[in-house]
């Protein structure tokens, strides 16, 4: 196995892409630079959801969100670009942290729910350092975590309906389906689908379906509190849910 700057892998999963193969600082370069764009999309939504809130009260647990799309994306870069056991942690940890965030905006409204969520957390880390030498506690946690999203999220589309909060869930969840898809077949059939780089193709997805996510929690926001519901695109592809009339650049 080819090694590079940061020496023999020691995370306990090495991706279906050859190691070091562009570069003697990266080890896996496609999955590593996959992640840019949807840290550069999270810094963005970040200022432009802080002009959301200056006209439209929108919650600051909300415009939070846009953090785990940054730690977790970066994260990821750190992850793939090293191979390391503790680039593995900096990837797969924010992205069960970032889970029970979104769990935790959905749920928020409930006495005590904060202080749940910091516990949730806590046990997680100590779980994930107890297990760290298999990738399998990790896979289930956050499969476990999205799905019950996903649950969570169904129901509160269907308890107060909307129809544009309706589709940006629908959309988000279709993205994301088919990152997963890809990630399973780049999994499965790795001496096959290598040139395809599909695991990069996953980075690309699961962002869209998670910041599709924010805009969906966005939405349900302002169609609860009745304060008008107004999608908007970033970049003329991504939605933007805001109550503002002003248009975004």
């Amino acid at each position: 196995m080819q090694h590079g700057f940061w020496g023999p892998v020691t995370s306990n999963m090495d991706w279906c892409e050859d190691n070091y193969a562009w570069s003697y600082y990266i080890a896996e370069w496609w999955n590593t630079w996959s992640n840019v764009p949807w840290i550069a999309v999270a810094v963005y939504a970040m200022y432009k959801s802080s002009e959301a809130f200056l006209e439209s009260n929108q919650p600051a647990s909300i415009r939070r969100a846009y953090w785990v799309p940054l730690i977790v994306f970066s994260g990821s870069f750190a992850f793939h670009s090293s191979l390391t056991h503790v680039g593995q942690q900096l990837d797969e940890l924010p992205m069960l942290y970032g889970c029970f965030y979104f769990h935790y905006v959905t749920l928020r409204h409930i006495p005590g729910m904060k202080w749940t969520v910091l516990g949730l957390c806590a046990l997680m880390t100590v779980l994930m350092i107890i297990f760290r030498q298999s990738i399998v506690p990790f896979i289930i946690s956050y499969a476990l975590l999205v799905i019950g999203l996903l649950v969570r999220s169904y129901h509160l589309m269907t308890t107060h309906h909307d129809l544009l909060q309706s589709q940006i869930l629908q959309r988000g969840f279709y993205l994301y389906a088919v990152g997963f898809i890809l990630w399973v077949v780049d999994q499965q059939f790795c001496s096959i689908v290598k040139p395809l780089h599909l695991h990069a193709f996953w980075h690309l997805f699961s962002g869209a379906g998670t910041f599709y996510w924010i805009q969906f929690a966005c939405a349900h926001e302002f169609v609860v509190t009745k304060k008008g519901l107004s999608v908007r695109n970033i970049a003329a592809v991504l939605p933007f849910a805001t109550t503002s009339k002003k248009p975004l650049d």
